[in-house]
Formats: C-alpha cells, sequence, structure tokens
C-alpha cells in the first residue's frame, strides 16, 4: 500500500468533535489504496478536553501510530483559574468573562500564537521526517485545530519537498471566538501572516463548506481557488446500528448533542416551548441537551418556566451520544449567531443526518447548513426570531412522530466518510 503521512493532535483516546474527521479518514483511506502513518501526541502529556476510548475501534490494521512527547504551557492557566480550566471550545459553560478569565484569554491570545499546542511542532517535526526518509510517502496531510499543526506542515513541506495538503476543519483568524482572546494588534497580524503563508503555500486545501473557501480566498491574491477542495463533514455508517427504541413514551425528545456557548441562541427555541405550553397545552416537549451549555442557555428556559422541560446530559461516549440521536423525536441544531456562520457545517449536522430523524436547524437561512438540510429533505433551518414558525413545526413533528421510519434519504448517502475518504484519495493522486 502507498504510505500517506497524516499529522493531527486529535487522536484516541481524545474525545469530541475534533477527532472524528482524521480518524474516520484513516479509516478508510486503506480501502482507498492508502497506508496510514500517523504522527500524534502522546496522550500523557496531552491536554484533551474530552475523552472517549471507545473511538480507538476506528483505528484501522493498516494504521501506524507515532505519539510523540509535547510541551505545552497549560500550567500558566492551571494557576490563574484551577485545574483543567483552560478556555473551552467557543467558550461553552463560561458566562461574563471575570478578571480572572480575562487575564487567562489575553496570556492565551498573545503569548501562544497561534495557539497553546504549538509546543508541539518540534516533536512531530522530528518525527516526521524521521519517517519520510523511512517511508516516502506519497503525501502529508495536516489537520487542524490546532492551527499550529499547519505551520509544522508548512516547514515539514520546506524540508521534505513532498506534497502538502492543509486540512482545515475551522476557519482560523475568522473563527467566531476569536476575538475572545483580545489580541493586541501586531499579535493579531502576526497571526494573520501565519494562516496567509499556510494558505498560500500548501499544494493542497481541504474545507468543509463552500463559505469557508470563499473566505480563504479573500486573504491573497496568490491562493489559487482551484487548490482549495470542499470535503464536508460526513457520518460513519458503521457507526449507526439498528437500535430498539422504546415506544410510545410520554414525552416527546428534542435532542442536541455537543457544546452550547453564548453565542448560540436559543431564545426562539424556549419561546417556541412556551407557545406551545401556553397555546396548545403541550408540556411534555423536553429539551435533552448531551454536552455543555452556558448559563445563558439555562435562564433562556428557567425564565420561561420551562425548567422541567430541560434535561441536562454531560459528554457521554460517541456511541452512545449516537443511541440517543436515534431514538430521539427531533434533533436540534444551532448554527452560531456569528460572524461568516454561513460557512459553519458541524459534524453533528451530518451524523444528525444519518439517524433520519428529523432536524429543527436554527440559523442563517441561506448558509451551506440550510441548504443541505432543503437538498437531502433531512429537516428545515428557521431564522433566530420565528418562534411562532419553530413552534408551528414542533406541533407538527409532536403529532406525526409514531408515524415516521427512522431512515436516512439516498441523497444524505453522498455524505458518508468512505464516499467522502474517495475524493481525498482523488486529491492525493492528483498531487503526483
Amino acid at each position: 500500500m502507498k504510505p500517506v503521512l497524516i499529522i493531527t493532535y486529535y487522536w484516541p483516546p481524545s474525545g469530541g468533535p475534533g477527532v472524528q474527521r482524521p480518524l474516520k479518514f484513516v479509516k478508510y483511506l486503506p480501502l482507498q489504496g492508502f497506508q496510514p502513518l500517523v504522527i500524534t501526541v502522546d496522550p500523557t502529556t496531552a491536554y484533551y478536553p474530552l475523552l472517549d476510548e471507545s473511538l480507538a475501534k476506528d483505528i484501522p490494521p493498516q494504521a501506524q501510530v507515532y505519539r510523540t512527547p509535547t510541551f505545552e504551557p497549560f500550567g500558566i492557566y492551571e494557576k490563574l483559574k484551577g485545574r483543567n480550566q483552560m478556555p473551552k471550545p467557543g467558550f461553552a459553560g463560561s458566562g461574563k468573562a471575570g478578571p480572572g478569565e480575562w487575564v487567562a484569554r489575553f496570556i492565551r491570545g498573545n503569548l501562544f500564537v497561534p495557539d497553546p499546542r504549538k509546543g508541539w511542532n518540534r516533536y512531530l517535526i522530528r518525527q516526521a521526517l524521521q519517517l519520510i526518509e523511512e517511508t516516502k510517502p506519497l503525501a502529508i496531510i495536516s489537520s487542524s485545530p490546532p492551527h499550529s499543526t499547519q505551520l509544522a506542515g508548512l516547514k515539514i513541506k520546506q524540508l521534505s519537498k513532498v506534497p502538502w495538503i492543509a486540512d482545515l476543519r475551522d476557519p482560523w483568524t475568522d473563527i467566531y471566538y476569536y476575538k475572545e482572546f483580545h489580541h493586541l494588534p501586531w499579535i493579531k497580524k502576526k497571526d494573520a501572516t501565519y494562516e496567509r503563508r499556510v494558505l498560500e503555500e500548501a499544494d493542497a486545501i481541504l474545507v468543509v463548506s463552500e463559505s469557508i473557501k470563499r473566505l480563504f480566498l479573500t486573504k491573497s491574491p496568490n491562493i489559487a481557488s482551484q487548490k482549495i477542495h470542499v470535503i464536508p463533514n460526513g457520518f460513519d455508517p458503521d457507526d449507526f446500528p439498528l437500535v430498539h427504541c422504546p415506544e410510545n413514551t410520554p414525552s416527546f425528545s428534542l435532542v442536541y448533542t455537543g457544546t452550547l456557548s453564548p453565542d448560540y441562541p436559543t431564545d426562539a427555541m424556549a419561546e417556541a416551548l412556551y407557545i406551545l405550553k401556553t397555546r396548545n397545552k403541550i408540556e411534555n416537549i423536553q429539551i435533552h441537551i448531551i454536552g455543555k451549555a452556558s448559563p445563558q442557555i439555562h435562564e433562556a428556559f428557567h425564565s420561561r418556566g420551562l425548567g422541567n422541560q430541560l434535561k441536562l446530559t454531560a459528554y457521554v461516549p460517541h456511541s452512545e451520544a449516537i443511541a440517543k440521536m436515534q431514538c430521539a423525536d427531533a434533533l436540534l441544531l444551532i448554527i452560531p449567531n456569528v460572524a461568516n456562520n454561513e460557512g459553519i457545517l458541524t459534524g453533528k449536522l451530518f451524523e444528525y443526518m444519518a439517524t433520519g430523524v428529523p432536524i429543527l436547524g436554527l440559523g442563517p437561512m441561506h448558509g451551506d447548513a440550510a441548504k443541505i438540510l432543503s437538498q437531502t429533505a433531512a429537516g428545515q433551518m428557521f431564522a433566530y426570531n420565528e418562534p411562532i414558525l419553530i413552534a408551528d413545526w414542533l406541533l407538527k413533528t409532536y403529532y406525526n412522530r409514531h408515524k415516521r421510519v427512522r431512515r436516512p434519504s439516498m441523497a444524505t448517502m453522498e455524505y458518508a466518510r468512505p464516499a467522502l475518504t474517495a475524493r481525498l484519495a482523488q486529491i492525493i493522486h492528483s498531487l503526483q
């Protein structure tokens, strides 16, 4: 098999959404005739916000995994905030930033550019150059965040001359919580320069949406449109076995999985439930959040007397989360109300679609997620300020819940991980 070198910080036993994309590429690359050589971080020295040991089952036997040490300055945060209190993705679970939190974010934004995990680079570069010498891979694929990994990919390409694919799962300097790091002007300029160099010098760039492609093309006139390839996130059919869900349950379950930070508007959702409670006398619709939600999210429901309809569960293993999605009556998708949100295509969208459970979306009406929901007939997107329309959709779904067949549409299969990995294989071949 032809070797391909893959660099990713997030790898089992890491959990959360960041590990899914590189892991699933690695799982299905052998079917395309490639042997994945994975460089990742030693979990004993890594900082993972979430753990999920169950994901290790997806590592194929053909893959060779090389774990290196890292040096990450999280001790500063631990002293400022208490152990394991690094700012979480999107600052979920955080209320208004107090003095300590503000200082922690300022340090993160100005002392560690582009991110605190850049201390891993010297170790992964050394390991990569050794592997390249021994195996002569066809290509290097670096997956981010953390975006410091892309700087390592750039250095490895310069030293080895091996074709380099930069897989950017998220925007870089345009990520919706970027402003929360309080960058000094010259630091912000430095980070933008890093971003531009990566985009200009990578042989190919992978992004998850057309909107993010358009965003990156604005960074420099020296970035060729044809080298940016849109490969969205997707779902793995192996993750969706048949499940036996309880029948005729008294409550209607609307499930959300993942992070809900203050940038994820839920007022319209809470107001829709209040409308159904007062107008239609329906009080057994339960919002089940599996993950982490900020205090503002709690307030949206409790202030309307809906606290008994809100259920909160901490993060669970990926397989357990999928089972809860499959047995839901509807699934809630919220796109954060931030700049450039038209291009946000969270991985949960595609896993939601794979369940065949109807999806209620809140987000930009002309965004990429709204288009996919419409094209696949998987659900419907609503604007953030449409509680009456949301209530009407919920009411219709509420009364039809026992008639539905839980099966994804044929159009949804375009987003299966094997098909997406086949597109990655074509890109690798094109660089030879």
